[in-house]
């Protein structure tokens, strides 16, 4: 059945109106490999920008209460690959799924809420959210998202999201909303089809076909809990 898709209640949301002394450049704060993380919307804002040549810039400011999150991470020709979400894994010994043993992985890639924060909050970004932080929001990563990505997406308070930030900084390069139960994605912005596995979304994998979530393999939830 298809779905109606109602951002009613962003559109609700007032809009805050900020002056950037210089000329405003996102790119600036993208380098680096950035990361990938999940996390409770624990408050919504919207920011209007406008720079020293007047030119006018939208985003939706989600204030996220993190849970988890790792590094990025790439090859040296650039393609990004998985990481590593936990110091073992599991490897079967058998034909049966219970049948397995667990070995070493190697250094997580997990991160705390406190080095995410390290690795994408900027001072001069900081300085325009925090002191219009939803007072339930304290303590909580203030992620970007361009307005126009927000055609398709309903995203309130309370919901889990998966998110890759565009490098080292606060912009949201590709975002799912998790469904409570199966966790899964119920949208997805970033251009691709709602389906399969999140890390294969997140992780920029396409398949020409609808993705069979009993079939696709992706990271075990457990891994995350390492």
């Amino acid at each position: 059945m298809s779905r109606i898709y109602d951002n009613k209640p962003l559109h609700n949301l007032p809009v805050i109106n900020v002056d950037i002394p210089s000329i405003w450049d996102p790119n600036q704060y993208s380098s680096g490999d950035g990361v990938i993380l999940e996390g409770n919307i624990k408050g919504r804002s919207r920011f209007s920008l406008t720079d020293k040549s007047h030119s006018k810039f939208r985003y939706y400011i989600l204030h996220t209460e993190v849970q988890r999150a790792h590094r990025r991470k790439f090859e040296s020709n650039g393609r990004e690959i998985e990481p590593n979400f936990s110091e073992t894994h599991k490897v079967r010994t058998g034909y049966l799924n219970s049948s397995y043993k667990v070995e070493p992985k190697g250094q997580t890639d997990k991160l705390s809420s406190d080095q995410v924060k390290d690795i994408v909050c900027h001072d001069d970004l900081t300085k325009i959210t925090s002191p219009r932080l939803p007072k339930e929001c304290t303590g909580c990563l203030s992620l970007w998202l361009q307005e126009n990505e927000m055609e398709k997406m309903e995203l309130e308070e309370g919901e889990m999201i998966r998110v890759k930030t565009s490098g080292n900084g606060p912009f949201i390069c590709s975002i799912t909303k998790m469904d409570a139960e199966a966790k899964t994605k119920g949208n997805y912005a970033g251009g691709e089809n709602v389906g399969g596995s999140w890390t294969d979304k997140i992780m920029g994998m396409k398949s020409s076909q609808p993705a069979d979530t009993s079939q696709t393999e992706g990271v075990d939830e457990d891994e995350w809990d390492d």
